[in-house]
C-alpha cells in the first residue's frame, strides 16, 4: 500500500486515519492536546469546470505545499478525499492552529492560489476519531458561514450555549456523501 497520495504528497486517507488513530492514543496517553483541522479547498469544483483538472491538481498541491509550510515536520497531514485534507496537531492551542492557518490563507491568497476553509477541534476524552473529525468538519462549515469576522477559520471547541448558531445540524455531512 501506498503511503503517500500521488499528487499532494501527504498521507493517503487509509494509511491517515491509521496514523491518526495511533496519535490520538498517544495523545490520550501523554496528556498533550490533539487538535484535529478539517481543510476544504475553497472553490476547487469552479477551478476544474472552468479551466480544466490540472489547474484544480495544481491549487490541490498548492494548498498541501502551503500547508506544509506552516505546521511542524512531525505534524500529520492526511488527504481525506477530493478536495478535503486533516491535518493533526499535538501540544498546541487552538488559536495557534487559527494563527497558522490565517498565514497559509495569506500565502494562498498572495499566490492567486484561493484560499482554504477549515475547521478545528480538540480531542475530547470520549471522543472516536470520527467524532473528531465530524466535529472539525461542522466547524469548518460554520467558518463559511457569513460574519462579522469572516476568517475562514472556525472552532468547535468554543461553542456559545446561548448562541443558536451554535447548535444547528450540519454535522451530519448532508450532501457531502457519507461518513468519514
Amino acid at each position: 500500500m501506498l503511503l503517500v497520495d500521488g499528487l499532494t504528497g501527504v498521507r493517503r486517507r487509509e494509511v491517515g486515519l491509521l496514523e491518526l488513530e495511533r496519535e490520538i492514543t498517544r495523545a490520550r496517553r501523554t496528556g498533550q492536546s490533539f487538535l484535529l483541522t478539517f481543510i476544504d479547498v475553497d472553490g476547487l469544483k469552479a477551478t476544474n469546470d472552468t479551466y480544466g483538472h490540472a489547474a484544480g491538481d495544481r491549487r490541490l498541491v498548492g494548498a498541501a505545499d502551503a500547508v506544509r509550510g506552516h505546521i511542524r515536520g512531525y505534524d500529520l497531514l492526511v488527504r481525506l478525499g477530493g478536495d478535503e485534507f486533516l491535518c493533526a496537531q499535538t501540544g498546541v492551542t487552538a488559536a495557534d492552529t487559527v494563527a497558522r492557518f490565517a498565514q497559509v490563507n495569506a500565502d494562498l491568497a498572495a499566490a492567486g492560489a484561493g484560499s482554504v476553509s477549515v475547521g478545528i477541534a480538540e480531542l475530547a476524552p470520549a471522543d472516536s476519531l470520527t467524532d473528531l473529525i465530524a466535529r472539525a468538519d461542522t466547524a469548518m462549515y460554520r467558518s463559511r458561514d457569513p460574519a462579522p469576522a469572516a476568517d475562514h477559520a472556525g472552532s468547535a471547541d468554543h461553542d456559545d450555549p446561548a448562541d443558536p448558531a451554535d447548535h444547528d445540524d450540519r454535522g451530519d455531512r448532508g450532501d457531502r456523501g457519507g461518513s468519514p
